[in-house]
């Protein structure tokens, strides 16, 4: 429990009805995503300021007495980033009343939005002015552009555009201590550097209150396709022979036989029939280009051993088959009631084997196994479907993923796409980086935090109880990973 000195002093900046203490309020902030991580700690507090300013006395207070700050947008990850670390304890700074697209500049291309912005939103007043924001993770309709922000959130059109980063030009901040900064356009002027090291930090630098993103012009035309196939193997042929045809779509996805049946029982109709795979592509330009494209993913499809390709006839058609392929992880809920929903990132021409052999691990722990996402940047969404009151069932699933993992980092793989590394893949993070680039992390994140204040316990594995502040690395030996 807090010292009520405080949440007094909590009080003064956000005003008395922002802060919540209850324990039944609490339990909502414990935990991200429906819990699927498995993490749920309860904080001490949740506050809710209103501008940067509120959340920059917010910091300052905890910075003051010693409390954790956790930042929270819409509470959509999976890896238990936006909740308290192992332990439970420190303040929930939730930014949903930050929720404003402040305004679009059509001729400089950018927007400007408040952190607790939805990402829908954002795409809504892009369009609205003739402009295009590509970045569109799965929960674009719920999850917020500055949870985008802290995670690099990627989504369909990465293959084509890059991910959140690509896309941030400015950031407002609020440092450890209190303090507000302004990166970038409209702030210092800086571009590249703290910009991008900001981005992907999951809230363990700097507090994200505010965001100018590039936009891009619109495409005159969009065409959408989706092929079916008898295996992961000619779905993988046909993103191959694509590529030959030297076609880079928009929007590269797939669903397997699993996430294909969720959705169907999730009333998404007969999407993909008895296939094994379901590739859904997406090309864009001029009205000639997108048609001429379209053509050439047809043609690729069908000599790679698509069993059918379908070509959306109109926006609504498109919209339907998108709106399938966005439904998958509601929909595995339908199917069963909890999940550990994992994000690796492979080796494009590893896919199929990675999805097969999660089948395989699958099928030796005894639990249902749902597999989809971009096959563009080869980002998995491998989900082990649990029922957690069973018993077992969540550590079967753990020793899962933990398979999953040892083969993604043997063929060089990512642990996460966009997920973040938050809390339930703290264990691994030194296996992808390395002791020299995990060593470099903690030193950048003490010099922005020296205190711990910015929510600690995610991203960065904590050092042993015994260990003293590792010696300086040869820079050799950290540029080696």
């Amino acid at each position: 429990m807090l010292d009520r000195r405080v949440i007094r002093d909590l009080e003064r900046q956000v005003d008395v009805p922002h802060v919540y203490t209850r324990a039944a309020d609490l339990a909502a902030y414990a935990y991200d995503s429906w819990g699927a991580s498995g993490e749920r700690h309860l904080p001490d507090a949740v506050v809710f300021p209103a501008s940067t300013q509120e959340v920059a006395g917010v910091v300052e207070v905890a910075a003051h007495h010693g409390v954790a700050v956790i930042p929270r947008g819409a509470g959509t990850g999976y890896a238990a980033g936006a909740a308290p670390a192992a332990g439970g304890g420190g303040i929930v700074l939730s930014l949903a009343r930050m929720s404003r697209v402040l305004g679009v500049e059509p001729d400089a291309l950018r927007l400007h939005a408040e952190a607790g912005a939805i990402t829908h939103a954002v795409h809504a007043h892009a369009e609205r002015a003739g402009l295009y924001y590509p970045p569109d993770p799965g929960s674009s309709s719920t999850c917020t552009i500055g949870g985008n922000v802290a995670c690099n959130a990627a989504g369909p059109h990465t293959l084509r555009y890059g991910t959140t980063a690509d896309y941030v030009v400015g950031l407002t901040a609020v440092t450890a201590g209190g303090a507000v900064v302004r990166l970038g356009e409209g702030g210092d002027g800086s571009r590249h550097d703290l910009l991008t090291l900001i981005t992907g930090s999951e809230g363990t630098l700097a507090i994200v209150t505010e965001v100018l993103l590039r936009l891009i012009p619109a495409p005159a035309a969009r065409t959408t396709l989706a092929a079916t196939f008898d295996g992961m193997e000619a779905a993988a042929g046909a993103v191959a022979a694509v590529a030959a045809a030297g076609v880079v779509p928009a929007a590269l996805e797939f669903m397997d036989a699993g996430a294909l049946a969720a959705v169907r029982r999730a009333g998404g109709g007969s999407l993909g029939g008895d296939a094994a795979a379901l590739v859904i592509f997406e090309v864009e330009g001029t009205s000639d280009e997108a048609s001429r494209e379209a053509e050439a993913v047809q043609a690729a499809a069908t000599r790679a051993g698509a069993t059918s390709v379908e070509v959306a006839a109109d926006r609504a058609e498109a919209d339907r088959l998108w709106a399938a392929r966005k439904a998958v992880s509601a929909a595995v809920a339908k199917v069963m009631i909890g999940k550990v929903n994992e994000d690796v990132v492979v080796p494009r021409d590893r896919i199929a084997e990675v999805v097969d052999h999660t089948a395989d691990i699958g099928r030796r722990h005894e639990l249902p196994v749902v597999n989809f996402g971009h096959l563009g940047d080869g980002n998995i969404h491998a989900t082990f479907l649990i029922d957690p009151r069973v018993a077992g069932e969540r550590d079967r699933a753990e020793a899962a993923a933990a398979e999953l993992f040892d083969r993604v980092l043997a063929l060089g793989g990512s642990l996460s796409g966009e997920h973040g590394v938050g809390q339930a893949k703290l264990a691994y993070v030194e296996r992808q980086l390395g002791a020299g680039g995990l060593a470099l992390m903690r030193r950048i994140k003490e010099g922005f935090d020296p205190r711990g204040t910015l929510n600690p316990g995610k991203k960065i594995p904590p050092l042993p109880a015994a260990a003293t502040h590792p010696e300086a690395e040869p820079a050799a030996a950290v540029a080696g990973h």
